[in-house]
Parts: structure tokens; sequence; C-alpha cells
């Protein structure tokens, strides 16, 4: 008679030495060896993908340590039950000699203030909490309850310990009949991580009528499985992403956007960490990337899945090939490190008559009738600071129009003809640092002044390394 008990639930381990995977965590010198070692349950939460033992683990260590086990689901049970159950039972005579362990299965989904409930019996002792969550508990857990909560994360499981455990489920299940080792190594893979998800497939195969008892009628049972989810895969992905941009991978880019929209993402959040590498990791290098990136994110809106796919990759190929530079970003976070200093009074606003006799505006040229003439806009604690400081040729234009000091200039150009009448190589790089300008200005500048004079030359040279 097939029991209504699900298989997951009844190959359920009862100690840790029936656990699989894991290995960083188990064992004599893993982290819940040692953090319990002492005989002392500390308070702690499980973070890590579906199907990889959050639930086993939190009911194995309550009973392993003596401790009763209270479970409460983010998904039904609500914050004041839990904190009813915590009231009623403080009072209880063993309550204090023996703490219970209340696991709070989807912690995430217990708003913030919700999660404050825990935090007095937390504090007196009065109770131990395991939570488990799939969503990053840096993102979902308030800061008081992670700092009382060591944080276990949970890795997917390998194809190898899903196929120690459909092995074990099988001999327990259909002992006289011989193993279908293309089933269980298909489930082991098609599982991606969720051990559950493997039992759930195995039990769909058991159930299933002997005439389509094969591997492609389970795989039509089944259907595919993408593991993406509204946690780890979500910012795990987002981040495999960005990275593959900044890395100039439009290979790699485009898997992860297909992931993600395979997946069920919002095409917004796409389109803003598509943005934001755009500006962050490309900016000025080629402003383009930004623009063309932002009209993919407009598309977005307009059009919507599954057209909205086309523009997204356009602009991810381009971000990706796109040269980069991460100098905007520097600028902006050297000048927010900068602290405040007293504004110059020339640049400040003088429209009053009042403002005028304190002095402000005084000193100001209005840049309008002679834009070469220079001028000290930043405070006098920052002059000669350089916040920006471009890192890619693309990004140089604006340096590149500022022409070189004329009487500076003359005098180095006078003494190098003085020194070298017959001609020779100029020493554009230590001129460019001396005059404060770019090679391409001091190109400029030099083909001026050695009109009817010299012949410049452009050459190309190539050394052995």
């Amino acid at each position: 008679m097939q029991s209504h008990i699900p298989l997951a639930e009844r190959l359920r381990p009862q100690t840790l030495e029936d656990v699989v995977g894991q290995p960083h965590l188990l064992g004599s010198r893993g982290t819940i060896a040692r953090l319990t070692s002492g005989g002392r349950l500390p308070s702690m939460v499980f973070w890590g993908p579906p199907g990889t033992g959050k639930t086993t683990l939190a009911r194995i260590l309550a009973k392993g340590t003596g401790h009763d086990f209270f479970e409460f689901t983010g998904v039904t049970g609500s914050a004041a039950e839990l904190k009813k159950f915590l009231l009623d039972h403080r009072e209880r005579p063993l309550f204090h000699a023996q703490p219970p362990v209340v696991f709070l299965d989807e912690i995430h989904r217990f708003t913030k203030p919700q999660q404050d409930i825990l935090l007095p019996f937390l504090e007196r002792g009065e109770a131990i909490l395991i939570g488990a969550t799939t969503e990053n508990p840096a993102f979902y857990l308030n800061p008081a309850l992670r700092s009382r909560c060591q944080v276990i994360a949970l890795k997917p499981l390998t194809p190898e310990a899903i196929g120690l455990v459909l092995a074990r489920a099988w001999r327990q299940e259909q002992a006289d009949v011989a193993e279908p080792v293309e089933v269980l190594s298909w489930l082991s893979k098609w599982a991606n991580g969720d051990l559950r998800s493997a039992l759930t497939g195995l039990e769909t195969w058991l159930g299933m009528e002997p005439s389509h008892q094969d591997l492609e009628g389970l795989r039509e049972a089944l259907g595919g499985r993408i593991s993406y989810d509204r946690a780890d895969g979500h910012y795990d992905l987002a981040s495999c992403f960005q990275k593959s941009l900044r890395g100039s991978d439009a290979d790699a880019a485009l898997y992860y956007l297909s992931r993600m929209i395979r997946g069920g993402e919002d095409p917004r959040f796409i389109a803003r960490r598509l943005l934001v590498c755009a500006s962050e990791d490309v900016g000025n290098a080629d402003p383009m990337a930004f623009i063309l990136s932002e009209a993919a994110s407009r598309s977005v809106e307009q059009i919507g899945w599954p057209e909205a796919r086309i523009p997204l990759a356009q602009a991810v190929i381009y971000v990706a090939n796109a040269p980069k530079s991460n100098a905007t970003i520097l600028a902006i976070d050297a000048a927010m490190a900068a602290a405040d200093a007293p504004l110059p009074e020339s640049l400040q606003d003088a429209h009053t008559s009042t403002s005028r006799a304190a002095g402000k505006g005084q000193g100001y040229f209005y840049s309008h009738l002679d834009y070469a003439r220079k001028q000290a806009f930043l405070p006098e604690a920052y002059r000669g600071q350089v916040f920006h400081e471009p890192r890619r040729p693309q990004e140089r234009n604006w340096l590149d129009r500022a022409e070189p000091e004329a009487a500076g200039f003359q005098g180095l150009w006078d003494l190098w003809v003085t020194e070298n009448p017959e001609g020779g190589e100029i020493p554009v790089d230590a001129w460019c640092e001396e005059l404060g300008c770019s090679r391409e200005a001091l190109a400029r500048g030099v083909a001026k002044l050695a009109q009817g004079g010299f012949v410049l030359t452009r050459s190309l040279v190539a050394k052995r390394g």
C-alpha cells in the first residue's frame, strides 16, 4: 500500500551521519560541529537554496541537544501567533532550564518589525532561534536579529550527493527491483542541487503507469527545471551578469541575460542593472553605451516580454564590447569623500545689493567673455585637487581641448630647437607633464610652432619584448 507521506519526508535523515552534502558544515571539523561541540546550541539562521536540508538540520540539532522543537513558517504563520507562543511558554517551570528551539521557516517573510518580537526572548535566553531562508539575510533580516544569530550558508547539493540519496530511496521503496541507473542519474542532474525535487521526481516515476515508465516519459511528466528564485538566484545571476559586462564577455552576459529572462525576472530590474553598468563600468569611455541602455530601458516599458529581449540583448552586446573605464565612479566617490570647505566668495550668489556689499561675487569673471581665461573655482582648501582622472583615451576629449600655456610652451620649444637644430624626437610625455596638457593638445601646438621650419613625421615602432 502506497504511503500518503511524501517520499522526501519518509527519507528525512534522523542523525547528522545520515545527512549528505554540506561537507563544509558537517563532519568533525565542520562549522556545525564546532558551534555545538560544547553541548550548547546557539541561535542560527540557515541560508541556502531550496532542498538543501535546512529544516532537517534544525530538527536534528534540536533533538540531539535535548531541546523541544516548535516549528513556525512565514508562509502560513503569523507574528501574533509566535508572540503568543513565546509568552505562554515563558512561565513554564522547565522553560528556563532548557529553552525551546523555535524554528522559523521562510523567516524572511516576517517583516523586520515582526522579527523584533524575538529579540527580548533571545536576549534573556528564553528561546533559541533557528531560522531558514532562501533570501540573503543581509537584505531581509534586521541587524539586531542577525547580530544574535550565526548565519550558516548551505550550498546546492552536488549530483553525486543527490545520487546517493536516490539510491538509498530506491533500496527502501523497491528493494527487489533492479535500480534504474539512467533514471536516477538524470534526476540527480535535473534537480540542480535540490534534493527534495529529486525525490519528488523519483516518486513521480514510481507512480507512473508501467507502459510510460521510462526516461522519456519522466522528462515529459516533469518538464524542464529552471534554477532561479527571487532570493540567491536573483542577486547571484545579476552579479554574474554585471561582472560579465564589466569583463567585456558578451557571450557570458547574454547567457546570464537569458537565465534571468527564463527565470521570470522583472525586465525593469535587468534594464536598471544594465544602466548601472553602462555608467559605472563604461562611463565616458563610450557615452553611447548609457544612451543605448537607456533606450533599451524605455523599450522594455513600452513593449514588454517577449520582444523586450531584443533591445536588451542589443544593449548588452554594445555595453559588453564598449571600452571600459571606472573613472566616473572613482571621481564622484573621491568628491563625496572630500570634507566641506568654505565656498569661494567670488562664486557665491551676488544678485542682491546686500550680497554684493558683503563681498560676494567680487573677483568673478564671466567666462563667455574669454573662454581661455583661467579661474579658480574650487574652494581654497582644494585648489589643485583632481577628482576626475581619465583612464582611457576616449575620456580625454575635454583635456584635449585645453591648449598648453603659450609662454611656457614657447620656452620649451626654443630650448629644444637650440639643442636639436637638425630636429629629432620631441620629449612629448615630459612636456605634457610640465605643461599640464594632453598629448593631442601638445601635438597641435608643435605643428603650429614647427610650421615652415620642421617637417613632422608619424611613426609606429615595434620592439621585441
